[in-house]
């Protein structure tokens, strides 16, 4: 859900910076009749100018200004960006959309007539007044506009809303620095969890950051606690030492920042994100979220809105028919159970039952008769099951309620399927990879054999998925899931 924050919160800043720049055409053209020519510069600026002689700036500028604001990284990540960055950012911007005025004005229209059908005297009509008050005009709605924006985003930030919650890997001064900086800017929107104490020698707490143990504890800690992003801040360790720990994590599909405040370097790629003054390099093993992915997680929301709408004549069928072959009236019609997601988040899935109501307190006695390699229970006679679970189950109709879990934004309608806590705990490194992307209602899994392919290939054909995934890639499993669910194809 946070990538999704960003996309959408970068479009929008788009959207409204768009109108922003017609706007501020507008009003340059008011204050240069009303207000500059009249009371400041009356003998220089005689003649009132005509807005629809260079109308063609509010349909031309609105998309330069908002390109100029995009190259110069004004729509990146604003967590760890300072208003005077910013400001800096929108000056400049500013500047290069009037110059781009007059550029186009001047040179584009007068010599070659573009638009076509224009008149190449409109050029001279181009008010210099105009031009010159645009980028003061622009810089103060645009930096209005970023300032509150960011008190916005302090204000939700400050009641709990779109944290990100960081490991810290590290020990000594470079620790505690950072540790001031991210307290001292609570835009950040930054939640330290703990530290891994790589030295062995800080106490229990540092900075009021309680200190979870040493080196050999960050993968188990890992394992057990779900964050969103582990941060080395290299104090008495080599990175050569640090190496096996960066590849865990890549692994388990975790992001990872490395602190190099020991030094200031010029580093290009992978991402650099400074803090503040703390240059930080992101390293990110999934794929970052593009229009394909906006698009992906666009059309779950919207299907699962309707189709759930349109399924729930028939959602009302099965829950009754669940309510007439229970034991008691009163046993639930829907099942919930918790499971991990994205990062290893906990979240409750929902099925139609399709068990006894006991099932899972009858779990450990079943567990000699698993089935299926790995973590995981599968079995084909499991005698939990109802008689109508069998049939829910083989048509996959059980699976319907998480429809639900993908209006939320837990899940998509195609991903990895998200497992339990219990397996996770239970998963070797590289297995834990398959939770660096949004679980799913349908998978390569689901579709190429389901309970007849062993733990090991599950795990790579979802390891598969979340490299190789497109947009065809989703549409292909889903054309392959209609097939899978009518014929009952692998179902135990």
């Amino acid at each position: 859900m946070l990538k999704e924050h960003q996309f959408v919160f970068q479009r929008a800043n788009m959207a409204i910076d768009f109108v922003l720049t017609v706007v501020a055409i507008v009003l340059s053209h008011f204050l240069r009749n009303e207000l500059i020519a009249p009371y400041l510069f009356p003998s220089l600026l005689k003649t009132p100018s005509n807005l629809t002689d260079y109308q063609w700036l509010l349909y031309i500028l609105p998309f330069v200004m908002v390109a100029f604001l995009a190259h110069n990284g004004c729509y990146m990540s604003q967590r760890v960006r300072s208003y005077r960055e910013s400001l800096k950012q929108i000056i400049l911007s500013s500047v290069e959309t009037a110059l781009a005025a007059l550029v186009i004005g001047f040179f584009i229209i007068r010599r070659i007539g573009w638009p076509p059908g224009s008149n190449p005297l409109i050029a001279d009509k181009l008010s210099r007044g105009v031009i010159i008050l645009l980028p003061f005009v622009l810089t103060v709605l645009v930096a209005l506009k970023t300032l509150a924006v960011r008190q916005m985003l302090v204000t939700l930030r400050m009641r709990g809303y779109n944290w990100r919650s960081l490991l810290l890997v590290g020990s000594g001064a470079s620790l505690r620095d950072f540790i001031c900086v991210v307290r001292n800017h609570p835009f950040w929107g930054f939640c330290l969890k703990g530290i891994i104490d790589e030295s062995g020698r800080e106490a229990r707490m540092v900075e009021d950051v309680p200190v979870l143990g040493n080196l050999s504890n960050l993968i188990p800690h890992l394992e057990r606690h779900p964050v969103d992003e582990v941060v080395f801040i290299p104090g008495k360790r080599s990175l050569e030492e640090l190496a096996p720990y960066f590849e865990a994590c890549e692994e388990m599909g975790l992001r990872t920042r490395l602190s190099l405040n020991f030094y200031r370097p010029s580093i290009a790629r992978p991402v650099l994100d400074p803090f503040q003054d703390l240059p930080v390099v992101t390293y990110s093993p999934t794929k970052m979220l593009n229009w394909a992915l906006m698009i992906k997680y666009a059309f779950d929301t919207a299907a699962a809105f309707i189709l759930l709408v349109l399924l729930s004549p028939l959602f009302l069928i099965i829950g009754l028919a669940i309510k007439l072959t229970s034991r008691r009236w009163s046993d639930p019609v829907f099942y919930g159970q918790m499971r991990c997601g994205l990062n290893g988040r906990r979240f409750t899935v929902w099925k139609f039952r399709s068990m006894r109501t006991d099932a899972d307190r009858q779990l450990s006695r079943l567990m000699q008769h698993n089935e299926m390699t790995g973590p995981v229970f599968k079995m084909k006679e499991d005698p939990r099951i109802t008689s109508l679970g069998k049939w829910l189950r083989k048509t996959s109709l059980d699976e319907l309620p998480q429809l639900w879990n993908v209006l939320c934004g837990q899940m998509s309608l195609v991903g990895p399927r998200p497992p339990i806590p219990d397996e996770v705990e239970k998963y070797d490194r590289w297995q834990r990879r398959r939770l660096s992307m949004k679980p799913g209602i349908t998978c390569l899994w689901q579709v190429m054999g389901r309970n007849q392919i062993d733990f090991n290939t599950w795990m790579k054909l979802d390891l598969e998925y979340i490299d190789n995934w497109s947009l065809w890639l989703d549409f292909k499993i889903l054309l392959r899931t209609v097939y899978v669910v009518t014929t009952g194809y692998g179902a135990m």
